[in-house]
């Protein structure tokens, strides 16, 4: 499925996952780094919640996603309600992700986060719960085939960044 074949105008809330989704690491091996050794393991999360504002900007450099802007800009216009919901296993880098996504998507995207990518499939519902909406009324967008694929299996609009022209 791309976006194309969806109707906009039948989404409530959208979904983006974080890691290259929302953010793109300019290191395409960053997941890599932090298992070399426990020393960069805690750094990486001790630099993430002491220096949230300047993190993916200075230590963990990433960009952001141009065809996302435009998609969130579309969705802002169409006044859908977005989520960022990043599989992490640890809290100490959302307040970083957040600086990130509210200076370069714009202040309207909550971050939330699971444990697991398996668990998106819960937290969707929980956010389908508390947005008073249909499954089949969110619209989710991930860089991971197998996330997407299991949302689209329980009635959830899901797209692969790849999927956007």
């Amino acid at each position: 499925m791309k976006l194309n074949d969806i109707d906009l105008n039948n989404i409530k809330v959208a979904i983006f996952d974080f890691d290259e989704t929302l953010a793109i690491h300019k290191d395409t091996d960053f997941p890599e780094h932090r298992k070399e050794s426990e020393e960069k393991f805690l750094t990486f999360y001790a630099d993430a919640y002491k220096n949230p504002s300047i993190f993916y900007e200075q230590i963990e450099p990433c960009i952001r996603s141009e065809k996302l802007s435009n998609l969130i800009n579309i969705l802002r216009k169409e006044n859908v309600k977005m989520y960022c919901l990043s599989g992490s296993k640890f809290s100490f880098h959302l307040k970083a992700k957040q600086l990130f996504i509210n200076k370069y998507y714009g202040e309207n995207i909550e971050v939330l986060s699971t444990s697991s990518q398996e668990l998106k499939l819960t937290c969707t519902k929980i956010i389908q719960r508390i947005n008073n909406c249909q499954l089949d009324e969110i619209l989710f967008i991930d860089d991971r085939e197998s996330v997407i694929q299991l949302l689209k299996d329980n009635g959830i609009k899901g797209i692969t960044v790849d999927d956007i022209e």
